[in-house]
């Protein structure tokens, strides 16, 4: 049985995958890479999405007919966004399922990959003219 506690270790027996072991310093901090790319590209994929949603919105707006629900339903885009959007969460639930390994370095990975995917993807919702959050 794992503890339900946060612990400095290196040795992790399964994290996700049964074969995804950590035995010493150098898997772990292999691990800690592959889990801040992940992180990141979690944080793209949903700015990605938002991106796309927002793209859409202002066609949608610049076009005389308002496509029919049937229409919208199955349009290229939307489709394009629910298979997105189910990639976005297995990602989420298995940075979530990492970070319930309680291992401090791995839940730190998670953290700095989320926080460098956004620093990477979001910077242009510094730049909308309703924040003044870039000077």
């Amino acid at each position: 049985m794992m503890g339900m506690y946060f612990h400095f270790g290196v040795t992790e027996t399964a994290i996700l995958f049964s074969n995804w072991r950590t035995d010493d310093w150098q898997g772990i901090l292999g691990s800690m890479i592959g889990i801040i790319l992940l992180g990141a590209i979690y944080e793209g994929l949903k700015n990605y999405r938002e991106h796309l949603f927002l793209r859409t919105t202002l066609m949608n707006r610049h076009t005389l007919a308002k496509p029919t629900r049937r229409k919208a339903l199955f349009s290229a885009i939307h489709l394009l966004q629910t298979l997105l959007h189910m990639i976005q969460l297995i990602l989420g639930y298995f940075l979530m399922f990492i970070f319930m390994t309680y291992n401090v370095w791995l839940a730190l990975a998670v953290v700095i990959g989320t926080g460098l995917g956004y620093w990477i993807f979001a910077w242009d919702k510094c730049t909308n003219e309703h924040t003044d959050c870039c000077g």
